[in-house]
């Protein structure tokens, strides 16, 4: 379930004349609408993956949260980072993991955290804002190419954000969690939820967790999953399992008529991203 397709769009300021919350929504309802319709073709998914703010989404279609939950999820979530705004944020990397520690530990960042493993070429990093100014400085030095995520103006996936994710938690307050339909493998947590679980815990305590969707990828492959399908408006995530995983089909539904399957941008022979 990805919910970071406007990584390849050009970045755009939050809208003040929509109301707060709008765009988190609108992913969360796309995602969970075009779950709904795959379903509905008979194209029912044996697992579903939720990366970040995406596996909100993969709880609902689980059916593990209901959707009003999910909702009140989302606008906590969005609630909280507002109120955490200015302590940090996100930066992009089209790079792989181990380039993007290299150039932290030359600049000698420590507060500046890899973030999220997505694959070869995509790799973020949470910090304070001026020291990611930083490291988008260097790595233009360095011919690597960086997005800032404008929605996300606080840290997360760090892990001086357990204020954030406790104040979260409370706000969450008790989810009316039902047995999971499908099952859900968290990159965060590294593993498939269960029934025991609780869900509130989780998805909070991902706040200050790191994702690791590159090693959740090889998780699945290993599992038996050849086919995977992003539910999220178009980009990275898909691109990123194609790059991550030879010989793997990815679909992307929500692309350009003609474009659905994504091709790898990695050139044949090349050396991939190593599970880490």
């Amino acid at each position: 379930m990805s919910t970071a397709g406007w990584w390849e769009h050009p970045p755009l300021e939050p809208d003040p004349v929509l109301p707060e919350g709008t765009p988190q929504l609108v992913m969360f309802a796309t995602a969970v609408a075009l779950h709904r319709v795959l379903v509905a073709q008979q194209t029912r998914p044996d697992a579903l993956a939720g990366c970040s703010f995406g596996e909100i989404v993969a709880c609902v279609a689980a059916g593990a949260l209901s959707m009003a939950d999910g909702v009140r999820a989302v606008c906590e979530l969005v609630h909280v980072m507002r109120d955490y705004e200015g302590t940090g944020g996100m930066l992009l990397l089209y790079a792989d993991a181990a380039t993007t520690q290299c150039l932290l530990k030359e600049l000698g960042l420590s507060r500046v955290v890899v973030s999220c493993r997505n694959g070869p070429r995509q790799t973020l990093v949470s910090g304070r804002s001026d020291e990611l100014d930083t490291v988008a400085a260097a790595a233009g030095v360095l011919g690597v190419r960086v997005s800032q995520l404008p929605m996300v103006r606080c840290l997360s996936h760090h892990p001086e954000a357990s204020a954030m994710a406790d104040c979260y938690r409370q706000r969450l307050g008790p989810l009316a969690q039902l047995p999971f339909r499908t099952p859900v493998f968290s990159p965060c947590a590294g593993r498939f939820y269960c029934d025991q679980d609780d869900l509130r815990s989780c998805i909070a305590d991902n706040l200050c967790r790191p994702v690791n969707f590159t090693d959740a990828l090889y998780e699945l492959e290993e599992m038996g999953a050849s086919c995977f399908v992003e539910c999220g408006p178009p980009g990275g995530l898909a691109q990123a399992a194609v790059d991550t995983l030879t010989g793997a089909c990815v679909h992307s539904p929500l692309r350009a008529p003609g474009r659905q399957q994504v091709t790898s941008t990695i050139p044949d022979g090349a050396e991939r991203t190593c599970r880490l």
